[in-house]
């Protein structure tokens, strides 16, 4: 009996057994205390039968949990690390989206003859007598947050 238990043991790293009497009939309880987060991984089996039943099938009551309790851990690991490469590829995605973004696009330089009629103070004349304002400064340094939450 200790040895099919001891494979569940191992899975879950502390098993309680608890036994109780109803009527006749005994009540037992094997509760996995698995580190797992995962609420399946902790199910208990509970058994209600004679002690004469109990003693027929009981170990193979155990092997069978045991066998689904570590296919289903298997599972959980299995999904836990499918997920977290997922993170990570997301991750990446983002961070590349956001490297792309927050490049600022360089001007593109200016090819026009009117530079020529710049004045001392390295400001173009507009037809007005108005100075041009600087193409930069209409728009503020740095990223522009909405466009990354498209």
């Amino acid at each position: 009996m200790f040895q099919a238990i001891e494979a569940l043991v191992r899975t879950t790293g502390k098993l309680v057994l608890s036994l109780s009497m109803d009527g006749d009939r005994m009540v037992v309880f094997l509760t996995p205390q698995a580190d797992s987060k995962e609420a399946v991984l902790r199910q208990p089996l509970i058994l209600t039968a004679t002690a004469a039943e109990l003693d027929e099938g009981f170990l193979a009551a155990v092997q069978s949990y045991s066998s689904a309790h570590k296919s289903l851990d298997e599972q959980v690991a299995a999904t836990t690390a499918i997920l977290q490469q997922a993170e990570k590829s997301q991750a990446g995605r983002a961070q590349k989206a956001l490297s792309k973004k927050a490049t600022p696009a360089l001007p593109a330089p200016a090819s026009d003859n009117d530079d020529d009629e710049e004045s001392d103070s390295g400001e173009a004349s507009k037809p007005g007598g108005e100075a041009s304002v600087p193409q930069a400064a209409d728009k503020p340094a740095g990223t522009d947050l909405s466009q990354l939450l498209l």
